[in-house]
């Protein structure tokens, strides 16, 4: 009988997982700059359950980038960040049925960043590596927005908001740390498991995005 493989994703103790996964618990190797963001679920922030993964994301980082940067002018409640962006998503036409195209989610960003007065570089990458796209935004304190096309995160986006890489045997393994959106706090995927899950289709995107001007 075949052992079925988890999830590459929502994993809570990496430890426990790649022992379960791989057969050892894993040596950490290294640790990526830990960003830290406001954790609770889609519903708490938005009030509803609904398909607004995207619109949560973008309300994330922004209100990440609120704190960090002490910017003027933007809510200190991430709730009214959320109804702010969720206004501009619509005009790019997000409903509750449809969600958000990711292909829309850099622009919402920017405009929504633009209310505020902030000038902002956001970018949807399509063509990606771990090192520019996870391990390069990380190591300069920017979480990327994460858009999934296949496996546990189907047609959902999530905010990276750091990593770490794990010896297993004579293997790395990085791991993603992320914000999902599904309950609170902070999860992990396993980059490797979810690279091979994507490696026949695309997956989606992922957007960075870059505070340039107060």
């Amino acid at each position: 009988m075949t052992k079925k493989r988890k999830p590459y994703g929502g994993i809570s103790i990496i430890t426990k997982y790649l022992q379960e996964q791989y057969g050892e618990r894993g040596v950490l190797v290294k640790r990526g700059r830990p960003i830290v963001m406001d954790q609770r679920s889609m519903e708490e922030i938005s009030g509803r359950r609904t398909r607004n993964c995207s619109v949560v994301a973008v309300a994330r980082v922004i209100d990440y980038y609120r704190r960090t940067m002490k910017l003027p002018g933007i809510p200190e409640d991430i709730r009214e960040i959320y109804k702010d962006v969720e206004e501009i998503a619509e005009s790019y036409g997000y409903t509750d049925k449809r969600g958000t195209v990711p292909f829309f989610i850099s622009g919402i960003a920017k405009e929504a960043f633009a209310k505020y007065g902030i000038k902002t570089k956001c970018r949807g990458v399509y063509v990606w590596t771990f090192e520019k796209q996870v391990v390069k935004e990380i190591s300069e304190g920017r979480p990327v927005i994460m858009n999934i096309a296949r496996g546990y995160y189907k047609d959902h986006t999530i905010v990276v908001a750091g990593y770490s890489i794990w010896r297993v045997g004579e293997k790395l393994y990085p791991m993603l740390r992320v914000v999902d959106g599904w309950k609170k706090g902070y999860h992990y995927i396993d980059y490797e498991a979810f690279a091979k899950d994507i490696s026949q289709s695309l997956f989606g995107s992922f957007n960075t995005i870059v505070v340039k001007y107060i």
